[in-house]
C-alpha cells in the first residue's frame, strides 16, 4: 500500500506541473446577444410590452440546449420584468420566451462561456389576442435524453420498473440486454462497464448480476449509457459504459418517501428515503429490503459424436433461488466556503439466498434406448456483502467550471457459502434406488479495491478549456475452494485435491490523461490522450504457481461535432479501450462446477484485450421528437472467447482463449419521443461480428449476424394516470461453435397518482404470454448440444410510493461522466 500512494503522489505532483499552462485566446464566431460582464454561467435580462413598456411579471423563460432540443433550465420573471437563469454550462442555447397574452419570442443561438454570462437586455413581447379557456400545465422531465457523448433514460418513473430491481431498470434501456444469469451486455457484447454513480465495481459480472438484482428499482434515479468514452473516463469494456445513477439528492427543508411492493412471483419490497437540506449541508439516506422467489428450469440435449457408436445424454434441472437482500446508502454534503466541498458516500448492501437444484440426467444408446440415470441434488445458501465508502473534495476556482476536485474510494466485498450435494442412481420410473455419491463444497470470494482520482478543469478562454487528471487503483480478488467428496471405504469426506483452490490476483493500474476542448463556431471540438501503467500477479497457491504480468498503454480519444442548425447535428467519436481479464472465472484453471458434465475452467495465461472504436452519429430534434442515427465500428486485438470441448466420457469443458483479432460493426437507432401524451422511445440496433481464430483453429472462426428491436412506449392518459408497454425481440444469431434463438420480452404496467400526487400506485404485468427464454445450439465436431435456460418471469407486482416535501430539483453533480467537447449539447 505504501509503495500505491507513493506512485499516487508522484503522478499527482506531474500532472499538476502540466497543468499550469500559458493562457491563450480564441474567439467565438458566433454572434450572441449584448455581452456585459455577469457571473460564469449566468443568463439574464428583462421582459416588457413592446406597446407601453411596462414590465411583464407572468413571462416564463425556457432555456434548451441547441441541437438536443433538451429543456435544460426555466425561469420566471419578477415584479419589475427582470430574470435570471444561474448554473448553465459552457455551451450554445435557444432561449424561448412566453407570456400569456403575448406572441412568444425566440432567441435562436445565444453561447454562455467558460469566464463569463450573458446579458440579453431588455426582451419586448407583443401582445396577441386570446380566449381565455380552462388549460391544465404539466411539466414533465424528458425520459429519454439524447446527447453527443451518452443517452440518459430518466428511469424512476417508469411504471415498467416499479416493483422490480436495477436489472428491470436496465431491461428498459436500448440497445442493453441481460440474460438469464444476470450478465449485462451492450449492443450485443458483455464487454460493458457497469457503473454506480459513476464508480466501476470492482466485482466480476456474475456477481455484479446478483447485487443489481438485489437493488430495488426505486432506488435507481436514471440510466447513462455511454458507448465510445473519452480519454477522461475508465478505459476498461469493449462496448462501453453503463452508469446507473442513485437517487441522492435532498431540496431545501426535509423531503422523502416510502414504497412497498409484491408480487404473484413471490417478489416482496419495501423501501424508503429521507433527505434533509440547511444552508451549506446536505443529507440524504435510502433503505431498501427485496425479496424474490423466480424458480429456473435448465435442460440439455446432447449427442456424443466423440464416442462410435454415437451416444445421447437428456438433461434436466430445476434450480430454485430465495434471496432476502438489504441496501442501505448514504451521502453528505458540506460548503466549508463559498468555493470549498466536502462529500462523503456510503453504499452496504447484504443478502443471504438460500438455493436447492435437482438435476436428472437420462443416458440413451444408439437407437435412443434408455440405459440408465441418476440424479445430483443440492442444496445451500449463499452470503454476500458489498460496502463502499467513498470521500470527495472539490474547490473551484473564481471562473466557471474551473475546478480541482479528488475522490478517495474503498470497496471491499465477500460471496459464497457452504453447499452439500447428493447423488443416486434411478430407476427407471425415476425413482431413487440407492445414494452413489456424496460431496460438499466451501468456497468464497473476496474482492476488495481501492482508487484515488484526482481532476483538474482550466476553462482557458470562453471556447476553450484544458482538463488534466490521475486515477490509481489497487484491486485484489482471493477466491478460496474447499471440495470434499464420500470415501466409500471409510464413509467420511476427504478432500479432492483436483477441486481445491487458493487463489489470488493483484492488480495495480496508475493513469494520467490530458484532454482539450473547444469551440470553434458550429463545431465542437475534443481530443485527449490517457496513458496506464499496469502491473498483475496471479498466486495460485495450491499449484505453488504464479503469473506475473506488466504493462504499458496508450488511450487516445477524439470526438468532433458539427451543429448544422439548432435542431441537427452530426458528430464522429474515436477511442481506444481495454478489456483486463481479472475475472477469477477467467483466469483460475481449478475446475468449478455444480454439474459434473459440465465444467468450467479458466485460463491464466489470458491476453487482455485491446478495443479501437470509431463512431458517427447523426441527430436530429424538434419539439415532437429527437432521432439518432449511430453506425459504429470496432476492431479488437486478442479478443476473449469462450470455447467448450468434450472428453471421451461425455464431460464438456468451457475455457477461454484469446482469439487473433475481431471486428464488429453496426448501426443503432432511437427515436425519442416527449412533448406531448405519448412518450418513450423505440430503438433497434444490428450488429455484424467476424471472429478471426487462426491462431487457435480456423475451424473456431466465425460470423455474427443479428439485430434487436425495443420499444417502451407511455401514453400519459391524464395528468394522474400513465400507462406503459416494453416489447423486446432479439432475432436468432450465429455465434462461436454455434447459434443463438430469438428471445421475446414483454410488460405492461399502469401508474395511478393519488392525493396530490404524493401517492401512486402502480401496476405491472410481466411476460404475460411465459415467452421469456433462452436456447443456445453447440455444433461441435465431437458433439451437439442444445441448451435450453427458463427462469419465471410471469406475474403480476403492484406497488405504492408515498413521498412528502418539495420535489427534488435536478443538481449539477459530475459523477465521473462529464461533458465531450466544451458545448454540453445533450441536456445533462
Amino acid at each position: 500500500m505504501p509503495y500505491l500512494v507513493h506512485r499516487f503522489a508522484f503522478s499527482f505532483s506531474v500532472l499538476l506541473s502540466l497543468s499550469v499552462l500559458p493562457a491563450a485566446t480564441a474567439r467565438s464566431q458566433d454572434v450572441a446577444p449584448r455581452v456585459t460582464p455577469t457571473i460564469a454561467g449566468e443568463l439574464r435580462g428583462r421582459i416588457v410590452d413592446a406597446a407601453r413598456r411596462a414590465p411583464i411579471a407572468t413571462a416564463t423563460v425556457d432555456v434548451v440546449a441547441a441541437g438536443s432540443g433538451a429543456s435544460v433550465a426555466r425561469a420566471a420573471a419578477g415584479t419589475d420584468g427582470a430574470f435570471r437563469v444561474s448554473g448553465l454550462r459552457a455551451a450554445r442555447y435557444r432561449v424561448r420566451v412566453r407570456a400569456l397574452g403575448f406572441a412568444p419570442h425566440e432567441l435562436p443561438s445565444v453561447v454562455i462561456g467558460e469566464s463569463a454570462g450573458v446579458d440579453l437586455g431588455t426582451i419586448t413581447l407583443v401582445a396577441v389576442a386570446v380566449q381565455m379557456q380552462r388549460v391544465v400545465v404539466q411539466e414533465r422531465q424528458r425520459e429519454v435524453q439524447l446527447a453527443p457523448d451518452r443517452n440518459t433514460y430518466v428511469v424512476h418513473d417508469m411504471p415498467t420498473t416499479r416493483g422490480g430491481n436495477a436489472l428491470d431498470v436496465l431491461k428498459n434501456v436500448p440497445s442493453v440486454d441481460v440474460d438469464i444469469d444476470n450478465v449485462v451486455s451492450l449492443r450485443g457484447n458483455s464487454g460493458v462497464v457497469v457503473q454506480v454513480n459513476g464508480r466501476k465495481s470492482p466485482m466480476k459480472p456474475a456477481q455484479l448480476g446478483n447485487f443489481l438484482a438485489q437493488l430495488p428499482a426505486d432506488m435507481v434515479d436514471k440510466v447513462e449509457v455511454i458507448p465510445n468514452p473519452s480519454a477522461r473516463d475508465d478505459p476498461e469494456g469493449v462496448a462501453g459504459i453503463i452508469n446507473i445513477v442513485l437517487r441522492k439528492e435532498a431540496d431545501a427543508g426535509r423531503s422523502g418517501g416510502f414504497t412497498m411492493a409484491g408480487g404473484t412471483t413471490g417478489r416482496a419490497e419495501i423501501g424508503g428515503n429521507l433527505g434533509y437540506q440547511r444552508g451549506p449541508m446536505t443529507l440524504f439516506g435510502s433503505y431498501g429490503f427485496l425479496r424474490d422467489n423466480r424458480p429456473r428450469r435448465d435442460s440439455i440435449y446432447r449427442e456424443n459424436l466423440y464416442l462410435d457408436p454415437t451416444t445421447f445424454l437428456l438433461e434436466r434441472g430445476r434450480r430454485s433461488q430465495v434471496p432476502l437482500a438489504h441496501t442501505l446508502t448514504g451521502s453528505a454534503g458540506y460548503k466549508l466556503t463559498e468555493h470549498d466541498e466536502l462529500s462523503a458516500d456510503v453504499m452496504y448492501s447484504t443478502r443471504s439466498e438460500a438455493e436447492t437444484n435437482t438435476i436428472v440426467y437420462q443416458n440413451l444408446d444408439a437407437s435412443r434406448a434408455f440405459t440408465s440415470a441418476d440424479d445430483r441434488r443440492s442444496t445451500g445458501t449463499n452470503h454476500e456483502f458489498n460496502f463502499e465508502s467513498t470521500l470527495g473534495y472539490k474547490h473551484a476556482f473564481t471562473a466557471k467550471r474551473h475546478e480541482l476536485s479528488a475522490e478517495l474510494r474503498a470497496f471491499r466485498a465477500r460471496e459464497g457459502g457452504p453447499y452439500d450435494f447428493t447423488m443416486h442412481t434411478l430407476a427407471f420410473d425415476g425413482t431413487p434406488e440407492a445414494v452413489s455419491g456424496q460431496e460438499s463444497q466451501l468456497g468464497y470470494e473476496h474482492p476488495d479495491q481501492t482508487t484515488l482520482k484526482v481532476d483538474y478543469r482550466w476553462p482557458i478562454t470562453s471556447t476553450l478549456r484544458f482538463e488534466s487528471g490521475y486515477a490509481g487503483s489497487l484491486q485484489q480478488f482471493h477466491t478460496t475452494l474447499d471440495t470434499r467428496v464420500l470415501d466409500t471405504a471409510t464413509t467420511a469426506l476427504v478432500a479432492d485435491t483436483s477441486r481445491i483452490s487458493n487463489f489470488r490476483y493483484d492488480q495495480v493500474v496508475n493513469a494520467g490523461y490530458a484532454m482539450v476542448n473547444a469551440l470553434a463556431g458550429k463545431f465542437s471540438l475534443q481530443g485527449g490522450l490517457r496513458a496506464e501503467h499496469a502491473t498483475t500477479q496471479f498466486h495460485l497457491y495450491t499449484r505453488g504457481a504464479q503469473y506475473d504480468h506488466g504493462y504499458n498503454s496508450l488511450f487516445p480519444s477524439a470526438l468532433v461535432a458539427y451543429n448544422i442548425d439548432d435542431a441537427r447535428q452530426v458528430k464522429l467519436s474515436y477511442s481506444t479501450r481495454i478489456r483486463r481479464p481479472d475475472d477469477t472465472d477467467l483466469l483460475d484453471p481449478t475446475p468449478h462446477y455444480q454439474d459434473p458434465l459440465n465444467l468450467s475452467r479458466g485460463n491464466p495465461n489470458l491476453r487482455p484485450e485491446y478495443i479501437r472504436a470509431v463512431e458517427l452519429g447523426l441527430q436530429q430534434s424538434s419539439s415532437g421528437a429527437t432521432v439518432q442515427v449511430t453506425p459504429f465500428f470496432r476492431h479488437t486485438v486478442d479478443a476473449v472467447r469462450t470455447l467448450r470441448t468434450i472428453d471421451s466420457l461425455g464431460v464438456t469443458t468451457r475455457t477461454f482463449a484469446n482469439v487473433a483479432t475481431s471486428d464488429a460493426s453496426g448501426i443503432d437507432a432511437t427515436v425519442a419521443l416527449h412533448g406531448g401524451r405519448l412518450g418513450g422511445f423505440v430503438g433497434a440496433s444490428a450488429f455484424r461480428q467476424v471472429s478471426n481464430a487462426s491462431n487457435l483453429d480456423p475451424g473456431l472462426s466465425a460470423r455474427t449476424v443479428g439485430w434487436t428491436a425495443r420499444t417502451n412506449a407511455s401514453f400519459h392518459v391524464s395528468p394522474t394516470l400513465d400507462l406503459q408497454s416494453l416489447l423486446f425481440y432479439m432475432a436468432p444469431m450465429t455465434i462461436e461453435q454455434g447459434r443463438m434463438a430469438s428471445r421475446v420480452r414483454f410488460s405492461v404496467a399502469a401508474r395511478k397518482k393519488l392525493v396530490a400526487e404524493q401517492l401512486s400506485l402502480a401496476l405491472r404485468v410481466t411476460d404475460p404470454f411465459g415467452a421469456s427464454r433462452e436456447q443456445t445450439t453447440t455444433i461441435d465436431p465431437r458433439f451437439y448440444q442444445v441448451t435450453e435456460r427458463r427462469r419465471v418471469e410471469r406475474g403480476v407486482l403492484l406497488s405504492a410510493t408515498w413521498t412528502f416535501g418539495k420535489p427534488p430539483k435536478v443538481h449539477d453533480r459530475d459523477e465521473g461522466g462529464g461533458d465531450q467537447g466544451v458545448a454540453d449539447t445533450g441536456g445533462r
